[in-house]
């Protein structure tokens, strides 16, 4: 029985700027094939989460192009997390552990959003917390590696 299952996803900036790296790197043109292929089943049956951070680290971008099309993301979105002091608060607990700041406050608006997945190509993210699934309950994974487990898993459902 295929049992329709509510995916929320929550890219970071790394994955919504992949698709404008160099596509000569096969790496970087598989993790840029999963980040369209997510945005595209957020426009269809997943929920894409935006945040207060996103935004922030969007305004930053210089190349115009690129600003405009992550830009055009926040319109196709229904959460969008503010950043508060409680997250600013959970965040230090990541900053604790190695995380970034802002990555920090990526997981914190992620997890705060009941985010299924934190979809990142930054691996020391990666990395650091997925060794901290005791504190977090969301996933943090590459684009491509979550994206082929999602597909697979929905193939072997309809079989």
């Amino acid at each position: 029985m295929n049992q329709e299952i509510y995916v929320k996803v929550y890219l970071d900036v790394c994955c919504l700027c992949r698709p404008f790296d160099d596509q000569l790197i096969p790496k970087i043109r598989n993790e840029s094939e999963a980040v369209i292929a997510i945005l595209n089943r957020c426009s269809l049956d997943w929920e894409l989460i935006w945040s207060s951070a996103i935004t922030y680290e969007v305004a930053k971008i210089i190349d115009r192009d690129k600003k405009h099309y992550i830009s055009t993301f926040a319109a196709k979105t229904t959460t969008n997390v503010l950043v508060d002091l409680a997250i600013k608060e959970r965040a230090a607990v990541f900053m604790n552990m190695g995380v970034k700041a802002l990555d920090a406050l990526h997981v914190a608006c992620a997890e705060r959003a009941g985010a299924t997945v934190l979809i990142t190509t930054d691996d020391t993210l990666k990395n650091i917390m997925s060794h901290r699934s005791d504190i977090i309950p969301l996933r943090i994974v590459n684009p491509a590696v979550w994206y082929e487990e999602v597909t697979i898993n929905e193939s072997e459902d309809t079989a």
